[in-house]
């Protein structure tokens, strides 16, 4: 045996030199198989010696310097990934094929007759297999078709087990549901609530669904919307010259950490590296409570409750 045999299983040269070298060594492997003990070697060297019996084997015309050039590559592979090993008794280029190299070989052949059966479909599969017809696209040999049919087994079980659970979000919020209540309970002839109600939804399910940067600019958002309330053009003015020294410093906190945090990231141009929003950078909660309770105060002083 030598390499000129690869021709057996790849007839093209230009097919086996467009493989991947990890495939170029499986194919050497399965010349090989038959060598798998000590007491049936084969030489390094005589693989690659097309003068032995090369006349009357099968070869690859005036490719075969090219294909030796590459299995030759695949070969130190092999070596290096333990899937040939060298005979204890017969010389440092003797080798066969040991447990390790056979286990490869089958679990490469495992999962290319998985592939087969799965683009065959699991009810082709079975038809195949019950009927008698099409045996062959299953599989060649009985021990193959058994497997066909362990297959089968394992995807019918599958079918009948029960859908994993659906991932669970965290259910905070920031809005409390019942500062929503109020708010959609207010009226008032001056202003209309419905955005700033739906602006506060569309925060909790952003929030809740780990939407950070969308979290992040619906403040903003918020916060943008609701100055007229108190007699303001900017919510830079009502952190500046509304309420008392508590609620002034809540609203500046407010106001800068929120503004930074959504600039940040509603400006910031592409980068080599990038770091993403987390929910304790987004998470104004205390603080848009405080502004929504002031809200309902003063529209309820002014009689806007339904």
């Amino acid at each position: 045996m030598n390499s000129a045999d690869m021709a057996s299983l790849v007839p093209n040269p230009d097919d086996l030199l467009a493989l991947p070298m990890k495939e170029q060594g499986k194919l050497i492997l399965r010349l090989l198989s038959g060598y798998d003990n000590p007491q049936k070697p084969i030489a390094h060297t005589n693989f690659f010696n097309r003068a032995n019996d090369f006349a009357a084997r099968p070869k690859y015309e005036g490719g075969q310097k090219e294909v030796d050039a590459a299995l030759m590559e695949a070969w130190s592979w092999l070596e290096g990934q333990g899937l040939l090993t060298k005979s204890p008794s017969s010389g440092a280029n003797w080798f066969f094929v040991g447990k390790t190299g056979k286990a490869f070989l089958q679990e490469e052949q495992t999962a290319g007759e998985i592939d087969r059966w799965e683009k065959l479909g699991f009810d082709r599969v079975k038809h195949y297999l019950e009927k008698g017809d099409g045996l062959r696209e299953v599989g060649a040999t009985e021990e193959i078709r058994e497997r066909a049919w362990a297959w089968l087994k394992r995807k019918q079980e599958d079918r009948h087990q029960a859908p994993p659970p659906p991932v669970q979000k965290h259910s905070l919020t920031l809005i409390a549901d019942s500062r929503l209540e109020e708010l959609r309970a207010l009226r008032s002839p001056e202003f209309d609530f419905r955005k700033l109600i739906r602006v506060c939804e569309e925060l909790n399910t952003a929030y809740r669904e780990e939407c950070y940067f969308a979290t992040a600019m619906l403040t903003r958002s918020l916060l943008d919307h609701v100055p007229p309330l108190f007699g303001k053009k900017s919510f830079d003015e009502v952190a500046s010259n509304y309420g008392g020294k508590s609620f002034k410093g809540t609203m500046q906190h407010l106001q800068n950490a929120s503004r930074n945090v959504a600039d940040g990231h509603l400006h910031q141009q592409i980068r080599k590296t990038e770091s993403l929003p987390t929910a304790q950078q987004v998470n104004s909660a205390q603080q848009l409570d405080a502004l929504l309770e002031e809200i309902v105060r003063i529209t309820r002083e002014k009689g806007g409750m339904s």
